[in-house]
């Protein structure tokens, strides 16, 4: 079963701009390994703690290296697994997106759902009230064993719904979390 991913946040990154793979020896990514850079971390189909902090500490200090700073990350208190980063953009736009989108596809893009999808993601025990509070005034009915993200959209069998709670509810309990917080079902 594929995860459902929700980015929340205010880093959107395109892909536009990106010279295509020609496999000629062109610009671009050889047509026959998509990520080169992650290949690394992907080789044996799974990816370790070890490997996916490598691949963040790599993307950071490529964006950095582009200029742009880059907190530090921290865990987040959705899922208890993925690592959480703020990005400051800065000059124009499109050329912002393009460096981290680059950082992006050359470090982390694979290893980071690779890792984080094959954990046992369990919401942080300060966020879980909030989130079944959010739910019940909304006509949940919850059992009070939910841990995670699916077992709240499933027990409200309305994803969009889960997603809003767990969205305000992390925005009042862990304000200075970075702006962008992946929410996977």
């Amino acid at each position: 079963m594929r995860a459902t991913v929700v980015v929340i946040g205010l880093l959107l990154v395109t892909a536009t701009g990106c010279s295509p793979a020609t496999g000629e020896g062109g610009r671009g990514i050889p047509a026959d390994d998509p990520l080169p850079g992650q290949a690394w971390a992907l080789g044996d189909g799974e990816v370790t703690a070890t490997e996916y902090r490598t691949a963040m500490d790599r993307f950071i200090s490529c964006v950095q290296d582009a200029g742009y700073p880059v907190s530090d990350p921290v865990r987040s208190p959705v899922d208890g697994v993925t690592l959480l980063y703020d990005i400051e953009p800065g000059g124009e736009p499109e050329v912002y997106n393009e460096a981290v989108q680059r950082c992006n596809l050359s470090h982390l893009s694979m290893v980071e759902p690779t890792f984080v999808e094959a954990q046992r993601q369990v919401m942080d025990k300060k966020l879980r009230p909030a989130v079944a509070d959010c739910l019940r005034h909304q006509g949940v009915a919850l059992t009070g064993r939910e841990r995670n993200v699916a077992e709240f959209a499933a027990a409200a069998t309305d994803e969009p719904m889960a997603v809003e709670c767990v969205t305000k509810a992390w925005t009042k309990v862990y304000p200075e979390l970075p702006d962008q917080v992946p929410i996977r079902l």
